[in-house]
Order: C-alpha cells, then sequence, then structure tokens
C-alpha cells in the first residue's frame, strides 16, 4: 500500500470519528440542551405548583353564595333593612321603579348579579384603581354592600390606590344608622367586613 493511500486512509478515518462524536453531542437525552429545556420545564412546573391561576368564575359564584348566605332571603318578601332601606331578595333596594312587592329565588339571584356586577363595573370604571381576581371582588362586594358613594369618599379607597394595607380601614365600615339617626356597630357588619379583608389577601383559588 502506498504512502498516499495510507495517509488518505487516516485522514478518512479521523473525520469519521469527528463526524460520530458531533451526532452523538447532538443526539444525546442528556445533552446540554435537553438538560436546559428540561429544567426550564420543571422551574414552570414548580411555579404553577407554588402560584395557581386566580380561578375568577369559581370566586365569583362562591362571593354571590356568600352574599346570599348573609343577606337571607326573607321568604322573597319586601322588607325594611337596618340602614331603613326598603329591601327584596338578597339585599336588593326596592327603587321606584320596582314593581313587585315579592319575587321567587330565581328572580332574586338574577337580581343580586345584576346588583353586583354593577359593583364590579363601578369599580373598574375607577381609573385610580386597577383591581384583579381575589381583590376586584371583595372591593366589589364591599361597593355592593355600602354603596359607590361611600367607597369613592372613604380612606380605604386612598390605601387601595397608595398601595396601602387596609385591614384597619375596612374594618372601621361595621356601622349603620337606625331610623333614629344613631349608628350603631353590627356584629353581623363586622363579620362581612373580616370576610373581604380575607378575600382581599386571597393569593390562591
Amino acid at each position: 500500500m502506498s504512502i498516499n493511500l495510507k495517509f488518505i486512509l487516516f485522514t478518512n478515518l479521523i473525520l469519521i470519528l469527528n463526524f460520530s462524536g458531533i451526532l452523538l453531542n447532538n443526539k444525546s437525552p442528556e445533552g446540554g440542551e435537553d438538560k436546559k429545556a428540561k429544567r426550564v420545564q420543571e422551574t414552570d412546573n414548580e411555579k404553577i405548583r407554588v402560584r395557581p391561576l386566580f380561578d375568577f368564575d369559581k370566586q365569583y359564584e362562591r362571593t354571590i353564595d356568600f352574599i346570599k348566605q348573609h343577606e337571607g332571603f326573607a321568604n322573597g318578601k319586601a322588607y325594611v333593612c337596618p340602614g331603613g332601606h326598603k329591601t327584596i331578595g338578597y339585599g336588593h333596594i326596592v327603587l321606584n321603579t320596582d314593581n313587585f312587592s315579592s319575587i321567587t329565588k330565581k328572580q332574586a339571584d338574577s337580581l343580586l348579579r345584576a346588583d353586583f356586577d354593577k359593583a364590579i363595573k363601578a369599580l373598574e370604571a375607577d381609573n385610580m384603581v386597577n383591581l384583579e381576581g381575589s381583590k376586584k371582588l371583595a372591593i366589589a362586594h364591599f361597593i355592593f354592600a355600602k354603596g359607590i358613594g361611600s367607597y369613592y369618599n372613604s380612606t380605604l379607597r386612598e390605601k387601595i390606590i397608595n398601595n396601602q394595607k387596609i385591614d384597619d380601614e375596612i374594618l372601621r365600615w361595621v356601622y349603620y344608622t337606625n331610623r333614629k339617626g344613631e349608628k350603631i356597630q353590627s356584629s353581623h357588619a363586622l363579620k362581612i367586613r373580616k370576610w373581604e379583608l380575607a378575600m382581599y389577601k386571597k393569593r390562591h383559588t
């Protein structure tokens, strides 16, 4: 065998070995890129486990159920609430345009959802506040219970805007004015404010 032929064979052998090494590095299931992708996937999965997504629809329904529980149905008959307002169903204040004195639970549910949706929209219309998830539901419930005027004129709103703790401020809203104009502290209202505060701080589904 000539020297040139040996040299050519040796060169081809070197090329084959180098090419094989490249293939092994690129296809190895434990290669650098595969390991990196695996670590990223594991990290993302861990984030999902630690901080699950907030299910707004489910929490909305839970809020509706909570309102039904604390407002009561009163057999669908109109009554006067502690604040002196003619009320029906699950806390719906009877308006001059309303022409009913009794309703079914289905009608009361529809009225409640319409009233609560108005509270959510009123909150969303506040350009100074941008709340999402449980925070939105909590403050929308406050608006539903206390009125949009109380919300806009409250220190509670200022604290929300400034991203401050609202604990002390929201817990001040546990009074109602009776027919005599007297302010009365309500243990019932205190339970509701504590629920709103817990919802405001909620971080999971």
